[in-house]
């Protein structure tokens, strides 16, 4: 049952990917950024279907990949969502580069992946996380002080919804797993309602 929840996510995230694509160059992002998220949750929706092997962990380690350089992008998909000028773009490009480095080095370099099955589903994971995902949080956080001072300053309130929810997501995600995927899921909304605002 959670399998298919979660192949009906990675659908959903497509969908919001290509809504992200049609609302132009500055949607085009946001929809690369959906595409790696529905890829994530597609993964984890097939696990208990290829079964543990070679197959699904290769999978599981474009997982890692599609996190590591993913989820920075957030700062320029936000940045142009609120259609914010060239200064603002180039200082979230910047922060988003340094921050993939970061999450790069942290989470890639000795990867060694094992079988973890929760309710129906089967995922690879880190053996040995190696602590406090620095990289990813501090990405979230910069999301969401983007979308606080959006909301403040001009009444749109979905980019900083969507980091929160990442957040609460991802702390609930520690005893149910796919709910990071949800969580990653409204926050891709949130980048989509703020792209297709007036």
């Amino acid at each position: 049952m959670i399998s298919l929840c979660l192949a009906a996510l990675a659908v959903l995230q497509v969908l919001m990917a290509v809504a992200a694509w049609r609302t132009g160059v500055a949607g085009r992002l946001t929809a690369l950024l959906g595409c790696a998220l529905a890829y994530d949750s597609a993964v984890v929706a097939a696990g208990r279907l290829l079964g543990e092997g070679d197959a699904l962990e290769a999978l599981s380690v474009g997982r890692f990949v599609v996190h590591a350089l993913g989820t920075p992008l957030v700062l320029p998909c936000a940045v142009l969502a609120l259609r914010r000028g060239r200064r603002e773009l180039a200082a979230a490009w910047a922060g988003a580069g340094v921050l993939a480095v970061v999450g790069v080095a942290t989470t890639l370099p000795g990867l060694e992946l094992a079988p973890r099955r929760w309710a129906d589903t089967l995922r690879y994971a880190d053996v040995d996380p190696g602590g406090f995902p620095v990289a990813a949080v501090s990405a979230i956080v910069l999301l969401f002080l983007i979308g606080l001072a959006a909301w403040i300053g001009g009444g749109r309130p979905w980019i900083a919804l969507g980091a929160l929810a990442v957040f609460v997501a991802s702390a609930a995600a520690f005893a149910v797993p796919p709910l990071g995927n949800l969580g990653e899921a409204l926050m891709l909304a949130g980048l989509l309602l703020t792209l297709r605002a007036p």
